[in-house]
């Protein structure tokens, strides 16, 4: 299926021409990759919990020195018009920060803000019905907290990726699980959910609602430190992220996870975000 390209994008102060060149070779996010970003998506056309992602977005900059000049609703009116005006059925936002047109390619200066609108696809549904598969890494993610733009680690590792007909890679540091490239990590043990905590991972947008849902229908949740050695004895294991949803994990490195099908807990969360989530667009 072919999908058409985008056709318009926002660059510092106006929508732009999306084939229109935009940053000049000085840009920092260029040279040093400093730079922050983040994405989120549209359900039945309309953003999906767009004032947390735009929450983060801000805390991201704000914790790299970047001014976001831009308040968070005329940044949400800016979104819809780009949904508008590109015409995809379903869309994917992405907005980024860059460390701005550098003198000295070291200091950062003004920021570029561009907010990108491309055409979404969810994740097959065979992910969901047969579960998914991670491969693992020993990686510590500088600075989790940051949803900045270097993904050097994860890019490195998709050759592995793709040769394992994995989903993404697992990292994890020292005997210690934190996350995975794109992706947090959650595992079941006797009915509780476990999930590493947000000191050593990225603050997830479908991290917390998750974590929400789970613990409004009584599920016992721990957030807390997660060693390499209780994944592979856990009952199930699943991934979440905006694109992602709940996705459960059936397979890491050569080990079966649980029964090697998706369990019912992941199951029963997937429902629910379908329902009080999604539903509720």
């Amino acid at each position: 299926m072919n999908i058409p390209p985008a056709r318009y994008y926002y660059f510092n102060d106006r929508i732009v021409d999306a084939h229109a060149p935009l940053l000049q070779l000085q840009d920092l996010g260029l040279f040093r990759g400093y730079a922050v970003f983040d994405f989120l998506r549209t359900q039945g056309g309309k953003p999906l919990l767009m004032e947390r992602y735009l929450q983060r977005f801000r805390h991201s900059a704000e914790a790299m020195r970047l001014t976001l000049h831009l308040p968070d609703a005329t940044l949400a009116e800016l979104i819809r018009e780009l949904i508008r005006k590109n015409g995809f059925a379903e869309s994917g936002v992405r907005l980024l920060l860059s460390g701005g047109y550098s003198p000295d390619l070291f200091t950062p200066a003004e920021p570029n803000l561009i907010i990108r609108i491309e055409p979404y696809t969810p994740a097959p549904q065979s992910s969901y019905t047969q579960g998914a598969r991670l491969v693992t890494d020993e990686y510590l993610r500088e600075w989790p907290a940051v949803k900045h733009t270097n993904y050097i680690n994860a890019i490195r590792n998709q050759p592995r990726v793709l040769a394992a007909g994995a989903t993404e890679v697992l990292y994890h540091w020292q005997g210690q699980l934190s996350e995975c490239s794109r992706s947090n990590l959650f595992i079941a043990k006797g009915g509780t959910l476990i999930t590493p905590p947000l000191q050593q991972v990225l603050a997830g947008v479908t991290r917390g609602q998750v974590l929400r849902l789970a613990r409004a229908a009584g599920i016992p949740v721990e957030e807390r430190p997660l060693k390499l050695e209780e994944l592979w004895q856990a009952d199930e294991a699943f991934i979440t992220a905006t694109t992602k949803r709940v996705m459960p994990i059936v397979q890491i490195d050569h080990h079966t996870i649980g029964a090697g099908t998706p369990g019912p807990l992941s199951r029963h969360l997937l429902e629910l975000w379908e329902r009080e989530v999604e539903g509720k667009m």
